[in-house]
């Protein structure tokens, strides 16, 4: 991920405005910059997916990881307010379009391909693990 971009730090929200707007014909310049403020709160927030995009702006026709959340959270929002050109974040087993993110890692995946089974602490039987304690 690039982080050292003066334009990111100074202004995040131009940066990722600037990159969907090239990509996108579809959306305003206001519609994505809402979007942008809407899927970011705060200032260090806004940083991450313009960070992404700016070091991969392959992303937002691809929608393939590895990005940080908020990139894949500001696909579905785009994708959510009309964009047509942008891809939804796309699994990184099997490539279908997701509507809701599960990670595992810098990656996204389906509900097929995310969750891994493991053994329970409780009860000692295989199933998919639904948290973990301190210790793993």
């Amino acid at each position: 991920m690039v982080t050292d971009i003066p334009e990111v730090l100074a202004g995040p929200v131009s940066v990722a405005v600037a990159q969907v707007s090239a990509v996108e014909p579809g959306l305003g310049r206001a519609a994505i910059e809402a979007v942008v403020i809407g899927v970011a709160g705060g200032r260090a927030k806004r940083r991450r997916p313009a960070q992404a995009l700016a070091g991969r702006p392959g992303i937002l026709t691809d929608g393939r990881s590895p990005a940080p959340r908020a990139a894949g959270d500001l696909l579905i929002a785009l994708r959510t307010a009309g964009a047509t050109v942008i891809s939804p974040p796309a699994c990184a087993g099997c490539g279908t379009h997701l509507r809701t993110l599960q990670r595992r890692g810098q990656n996204w995946y389906c509900a097929a391909c995310g969750p891994r089974p493991g053994r329970c602490a409780s009860c000692g039987q295989q199933q998919i693990i639904a948290g973990t304690g301190r210790r793993g």
